[in-house]
């Protein structure tokens, strides 16, 4: 019977919440990782948080009435980047190509929005999915791990030496924000900083008359750049809280996840950042979000 693939509607939301569960326990449980969605309420929670955001669009596919997967596609005005995700297929309909053409709808979606540069987080313990997003022509950039813990600041370890740690509260301080962000991946994240500035989460360090990094918030759905290892650190141990169950930082960045270990932190899982389209390699530390 032929796939369908239609748009998301809000009486889809709590099938599609369980067949997002229901995907992730089983690759998690098959390798021994905590689930990325701890409950079918959760995952029902996300599918009707997203379908609730003007700027995410989603679509599922359904063969005969059952629906068997979705997938979502997300702007960040003004950021030149679309991001993809959660996809998730239904654990008994996985490797029938259900996959492919939801990815084909989302990269479709993409292009009509004029978005030539598309991301997404991937779990590199699901090997059908890096395999999935190779052939639509995603390139691996970053391996990342997401490190928990406890925050630091009510360890009392939040040294700042020189610098003085303040909440980004105005334009003047989102704006130099902003061209940190642009040094280090070409572009700014003003709308996920502005969102986290109302939220009373985002810090930036001021050095003298210098801004040295920002945190719009440190968390899962967070993000964050420094000028220098030392600067991220610092974000990392003023955080008052850490929003989700954790924060991504890239495995590459050894002096910081050494950092993290030497302060109590593990790692919960780990996950790849792909990309689609022009990617300027980061010129500053950072961590990255779940979006991108």
């Amino acid at each position: 019977m032929s796939l369908i693939v239609r748009p998301i509607e809000h009486n889809d939301a709590e099938i599609c919440g369980k067949i997002g569960y229901e995907a992730h326990k089983a690759i998690s449980s098959a390798h021994g990782y905590p689930c990325e969605q701890p409950s079918e309420e959760f995952g029902i929670g996300l599918i009707k948080m997203l379908l609730d955001n003007p700027n995410s669009w989603g679509v599922l596919a359904e063969r005969q009435d059952r629906i068997l997967g979705s997938i979502f596609l997300h702007r960040f005005p003004h950021s030149p980047v679309a991001v993809i995700g959660p996809l998730t297929v239904h654990p008994s309909a996985e490797g029938v190509g259900i996959g492919r053409n939801l990815m084909d709808a989302a990269l479709t979606q993409a292009h009509k929005q004029n978005y030539d540069q598309i991301r997404l987080v991937q779990s590199p313990s699901h090997i059908r999915s890096f395999v999935l997003y190779t052939k639509c022509g995603f390139i691996l950039r970053e391996p990342l791990f997401l490190m928990q813990g406890q925050p630091l600041k009510k360890d009392g370890n939040n040294n700042t030496g020189t610098a003085d740690i303040l909440l980004v509260r105005d334009d003047k301080d989102i704006s130099a924000c902003n061209k940190l962000c642009k040094l280090a991946h070409g572009f700014s994240r003003e709308m996920e900083l502005r969102q986290a500035k109302d939220q009373g989460v985002a810090i930036m360090i001021q050095r003298g008359d210098d801004i040295t990094g920002y945190a719009a918030g440190i968390g899962i759905l967070c993000h964050a750049v420094a000028k220098s290892n030392e600067d991220l650190k610092t974000l990392i141990a003023n955080a008052s809280t850490i929003l989700g169950p954790g924060f991504f930082v890239p495995g590459r960045n050894h002096e910081i996840i050494k950092w993290l270990f030497e302060c109590g932190f593990k790692i919960g899982w780990p996950a790849n950042l792909m990309t689609i389209g022009p990617y300027q390699e980061p010129l500053t530390p950072f961590l990255p979000s779940l979006a991108y």
